[in-house]
Formats: C-alpha cells, sequence, structure tokens
C-alpha cells in the first residue's frame, strides 16, 4: 500500500492507531527491513514537502533565497540560543525547529508524537479550517537511507539523487523531546521548488498514511494527554507549558 492508495486505513481512538502501526512494522520485518519506522502527523493530508517549497510560495531562484535566509539566521540567532551549534547542520536542525523555512521535513521516532501533531493544535472555525482526515505518515526508510555523509559536507549541496535521513545532533530541548529526526530534500532542476518524498522511493511500500477521523481530534488529544503525550511534553519550555495549561484549563472546557 502507497502513500496515494484510497485503501488508507481511518482510526478514532488511540488503541486503534496502535493496531495499525504495529501491522506495518511487522509487514517490513516479513520483508526483512529492520530500521527504525518514520512518523509524520498533519492535520490535513497534503504533499510532504519542505515548507520553505512549499505552495503557494513562488520564489524564482530558491537556492539562493534559501542561503539568504539561513545565512541571516546564523547571523542573528545566537543571543536566543541555549545551545551553541556547531556546524551548519546543527543551525539548520535548529532553524527547522523553530519554524524557519528550510529544506528539512519533520519526523518523529514516536508514533505518539506524531499523532499529537495531527489533533493537538486549535483549528478555527472559519473558511480556511481544515477539512476531511487528519493524516499520520508512515516511512519504512531502509538502512541504507540512513547512510547521510555530513562531514565535511554542506547541507545546500544539491547534486543527491535520492531523499536521505538526517539524525541531528540534539541541540535543543524539542528535538529531544519530540524524538526529532528530518529527510533532506534537493531542490528540482528549475530551483523552484523541492522533490517531494514520494518521487524520491523506489518503492510505493515504503510509505503509509493512516487518516484520522477529524471528529474525532478532541477525543484523541483527550487520550494522549492521559498518557503523557501532550503540549508541555513536546515543547518543554514556557511557551509550551502556557499553551498547555491554556488548553486544559480553557479550551477543553
Amino acid at each position: 500500500m502507497s502513500a496515494e492508495s484510497s485503501e488508507a486505513p481511518t482510526i478514532s481512538t488511540v488503541p486503534d492507531f496502535i493496531t495499525r502501526v504495529r501491522a506495518i512494522k511487522e509487514k517490513q520485518e516479513q520483508l526483512e527491513n529492520r530500521a527504525d519506522l518514520l512518523f509524520r502527523g498533519q492535520p490535513e493530508d497534503k504533499p510532504l514537502l519542505p515548507r520553505l517549497g512549499r505552495p503557494p510560495k513562488t520564489i524564482r531562484d530558491l537556492q539562493n533565497k534559501e542561503r539568504l535566509i539561513f545565512d541571516e539566521f546564523k547571523r542573528t540567532s545566537m543571543p536566543f540560543i541555549e545551545f551553541a551549534p556547531r556546524t551548519d547542520w546543527d543551525f539548520l536542525a535548529l532553524a527547522q525547529h523553530h519554524r524557519l523555512p528550510t529544506r528539512l521535513l519533520d519526523w518523529t521516532y514516536s508514533a505518539l508524537t506524531a499523532l499529537w501533531f495531527v489533533v493537538g493544535y486549535k483549528h478555527e472555525s472559519n473558511g480556511d479550517a481544515p477539512k476531511g482526515p487528519g493524516v499520520v505518515y508512515v516511512l519504512c526508510p531502509s538502512t541504507k537511507d540512513f547512510n547521510l555523509k555530513t562531514k565535511g559536507m554542506s547541507p545546500f549541496r544539491n547534486n543527491r539523487l535520492r531523499t536521505f535521513v538526517f539524525r541531528p545532533t540534539v541541540v535543543t530541548r524539542r528535538i529531544a523531546a519530540q524524538g526529532g529526526v528530518f529527510t533532506l530534500h534537493r531542490l528540482t532542476e528549475d530551483f523552484k521548488s523541492f522533490r517531494p518524498i514520494t518521487k524520491s522511493l523506489k518503492d510505493g511500500r515504503q510509505l503509509y498514511k493512516i487518516l484520522v477521523l477529524r471528529d474525532q481530534f478532541g477525543n484523541l488529544r483527550e487520550e494522549l494527554n492521559r498518557l503523557g503525550v501532550n503540549e508541555v511534553a513536546l515543547f518543554p519550555d514556557l511557551d509550551g507549558l502556557s499553551r498547555h495549561l491554556d488548553w486544559r484549563y480553557t479550551e477543553r472546557h
């Protein structure tokens, strides 16, 4: 079953979700792939593209714009950084976790963390609110997908023929709390966007999706909170604590 399949299962409870994840893991083991599964949760089903290259962005020369944004982040971010990055790879991971548009796409080793990112954010009830089910993508990389060479290499090198998994140095508590890992994407030939992960997989069986019923988002968030998966756990700072308390004592009542 590929990510494009119309047969994607739909879940409404955490036990349903765990059962689906277990089935995917068992299938991979039958295929003799014992690499870790990676998970990504989205409140709606959109293409798996880094945020810097998502529509409606129409940047003519994305490569130059990418470096300009990144270099400015490096120049101005130091007063706000708790752990000093050592390399451009460290800076890139830090920037991505603080919502700077980069060529990285967020994933996690934790299935429940990914599910929280589907149901955990409040969406305003207006014309721009997401519709339809949320989705957890399950990526089943091979061990070769983890063989990304970073020593002496620039993260902006654009001649990689495949999408690699980038395991960052833990330069922020958010990466540790969220089990954070990334896919590293290459620019398209016209330098206007990035190649989606579905264009870089040789076998459609490597990417699955599990749909999440939208009318069950609130119940699922309650279930996850009882399991200790909540905003303060995933964003271990005062902002995360404040948002969690706001949800716990005002929004849920």
